[in-house]
């Protein structure tokens, strides 16, 4: 029955292709080029620093570290809001080159991390942000005591994420725009369904699809399942699971879906396991010292599907 799945998931991709369920119109725009990338990565400010404001993080007067810098576009907007410095980590040594070459100045500094490590002095760090990372992260425990040991007293940290349940977890939203296809189908289905489509002439292939010559690169969505060093396909309830290890003070917020056809999921997040598959995305706060966290929760329970 595999041809049979793959053939549905085929043309329900092809059908929701050009809507904009999976990306929005300026989410598609941000992938024809790295240019417009990483515009659309630095744009991301103004949702970083809402959700800030909202849950009592600080960036005035701060040593703020990002946690996943990549390129370097997000990292240094945090000195326009305030950050006294800025420094960012993050494992892939060629972005971290391309941050250093674009942004690197007298308070903005990029450093290669390791997977398990922060090349950070202990309590140098006043505030960590790690927005559209953490569900990368293949050690999270690890990095969040490494994150412990950098922090000052009282300090806070701010990760943007979501779960494995969310409906384009996987991080394919342009060749399998159909929401929780991984939940429905199995992950090998998935990839070759999203190895045909890639091949469609219907196709356009966005800069992650194209080598330095322009073509299509070749082994694309190749694999049987999605590997967890890209994906560390953790549920909400297995993040709560490592903050409540970590040592840390720590709230979970789950922003609801937007749409107004959606607002009816919004019960959901209430309840412990249907909350996994209607999130639309997760802000956690941790801080190191022992004092109460800014903003109710309203939405963390615990219960893991996985348990």
């Amino acid at each position: 029955m595999g041809w049979l799945s793959e053939h549905i998931l085929y043309w329900l991709a092809r059908g929701l292709y050009k809507t904009q369920l999976a990306h929005s119109r300026e989410m598609k725009e941000a992938l024809s080029s790295p240019e417009k990338n990483a515009s659309y990565r630095a744009a991301q400010i103004s949702r970083v620093v809402a959700a800030a404001r909202r849950y009592g993080v600080q960036f005035g007067d701060k040593v703020v570290l990002d946690l996943g810098c990549s390129n370097g576009a997000l990292t240094v907007q945090y000195l326009s809001i305030g950050a006294r410095r800025v420094i960012g980590v993050d494992v892939d040594a060629n972005a971290v080159a391309a941050a250093r070459a674009q942004h690197a100045g007298p308070s903005v500094e990029f450093h290669v991390s390791e997977a398990t490590r922060l090349p950070l002095p202990d309590e140098s760090i006043d505030t960590i942000i790690s927005y559209d990372v953490f569900e990368h992260i293949s050690h999270p425990a690890e990095i969040l005591a490494e994150c412990k040991r950098v922090l000052r007293s009282g300090g806070k940290m701010l990760i943007g994420t979501w779960g494995w349940y969310h409906p384009f977890a996987p991080h394919l939203w342009a060749t399998m725009p159909v929401p929780w296809a991984h939940v429905f189908f199995s992950e090998a289905t998935v990839l070759r369904t999203c190895r045909r489509v890639f091949h469609a002439r219907w196709y356009v292939p966005t800069m992650h699809d194209l080598d330095e010559h322009g073509r299509k690169k070749e082994g694309k969505y190749c694999e049987e399942a999605i590997p967890t060093n890209y994906l560390n396909k953790y549920l909400i309830c297995d993040f709560e699971r490592i903050f409540r290890g970590s040592g840390l003070q720590w709230r979970i917020h789950l922003e609801p879906f937007g749409s107004r056809y959606a607002r009816w999921s919004r019960v959901f997040l209430r309840l412990p396991y249907l909350r996994e598959f209607f999130h639309a995305y997760l802000w956690a706060v941790l801080q190191k010292q022992a004092e109460p966290l800014t903003g109710p929760d309203r939405h963390g329970h615990s219960g893991c599907a996985k348990e």
